[in-house]
């Protein structure tokens, strides 16, 4: 008995290494290539804007909400874990918490408002969904509630630089250890949580960014993983995908048997498939930004010519997932170019 609760103590309390990698690692690249698309996907059709005819597509959509957004957090996680550096006091994490928060918060704020000012000019000539009311509530919302907003696609940069404020001070003061910090984000699903300041979010998605931290901790035992382990992964995430809709599955359930088959699918990657990936998730943050505007503009240009309902989607949908995708990585680099500060924050 004492040797397992010796051993459970040390797996709990066992620390995020300080060593980093010396180099990008591309299946994480290809993971984040794969979750960006999903985002994209899941964009191509808004609120309240469903093309007539097209039940197919609100299952794929369905089911993508189901999973996409614990296994992006998840990813968020790891990424955190990896590129965190050794904060030896207080005052090197506030710098540290400073710069990240600024790199997440500055990108939402100016694309928020972009979105709003855009909304209510293009609104006067071309369809806009979710069209602000006009009012400083409009601003308001972005500030206080960002998922009720006009710009409530960049929730989870909100969310994320929540996390990058709290948890480096937590570890600390309580160690580099994610797994207490995922119990206690268990611990927390029990209690009711505000909207305001996108808290009932920072909370639920909690344990799978805690859950990323832990994971790269332990990536010697999934960063290669075997076939066997890959066809059970997938079956089983498979198997969650069949029965998600009819059985009404939980979302944290879909989203947790997601990680280990997209991890998986994302190292076996080769070839032209892993090298457009890796790129797509090297610009990932810069089409989750993007990707909502880009599909937006250019789903208005050809209402203007012809509707999306019925067969015709089947030509809006591969249109707009292509410029969801690639006019944010144009933009981002004609923006680095122009303004040369423009690259930290992208």
């Amino acid at each position: 008995m004492r040797s397992i609760l010796s051993l459970l103590r040390t797996i709990l309390l066992k620390e995020i290494p300080v060593q980093q990698p010396v180099s990008r690692l591309t299946d994480l690249d290809a993971a984040r290539g794969l979750a960006i698309i999903l985002v994209v996907v899941g964009h191509v059709v808004a609120r309240g804007a469903v093309p007539l005819d097209n039940e197919w597509y609100l299952t794929l959509q369905k089911l993508i909400y189901r999973f996409h957004m614990p296994f992006f957090m998840c990813l968020a996680g790891i990424t955190f874990a990896l590129a965190l550096p050794q904060l030896r006091c207080l005052r090197e994490v506030t710098v540290f918490s400073k710069r990240r928060v600024a790199r997440l918060l500055i990108p939402y704020l100016f694309v928020g408002l972009v979105v709003l000012v855009g909304k209510l000019i293009a609104g006067r000539f071309l369809h806009v969904d979710n069209p602000p009311a006009g009012t400083s509530d409009d601003v308001l919302r972005i500030l206080l509630y960002p998922v009720s907003s006009v710009a409530g696609f960049l929730w989870f940069i909100y969310v994320l630089a929540a996390y990058l404020l709290a948890v480096p001070a937590l570890f600390r003061f309580f160690g580099r250890r994610p797994l207490p910090l995922l119990l206690f984000g268990l611990l927390l699903q029990l209690v009711p949580v505000p909207m305001l300041f996108m808290l009932d979010m920072a909370v639920w998605y909690l344990p799978f960014f805690a859950g990323g931290m832990a994971l790269w901790i332990w990536r010697s035992r999934w960063e290669r993983m075997t076939d066997r382990a890959t066809a059970i992964a997938s079956a089983l995430f498979l198997l969650a995908l069949i029965f998600a809709l009819p059985f009404e599955l939980p979302k944290w359930l879909v989203g947790l048997l997601s990680i280990p088959a997209m991890l998986a699918w994302a190292q076996r990657l080769t070839g032209a498939w892993q090298s457009a990936l890796v790129l797509v998730g090297r610009n990932s943050f810069a089409i989750y930004l993007f990707n909502t505007m880009a599909i937006g503009v250019s789903k208005g240009l050809m209402l203007t010519t012809f509707s999306w309902n019925g067969v015709n989607f089947l030509v809006y949908f591969p249109i707009l997932v292509l410029a969801g995708t690639l006019l944010p990585m144009l933009l981002k680099r004609l923006l680095c170019v122009a303004i040369p500060a423009a690259a930290r924050f992208l």
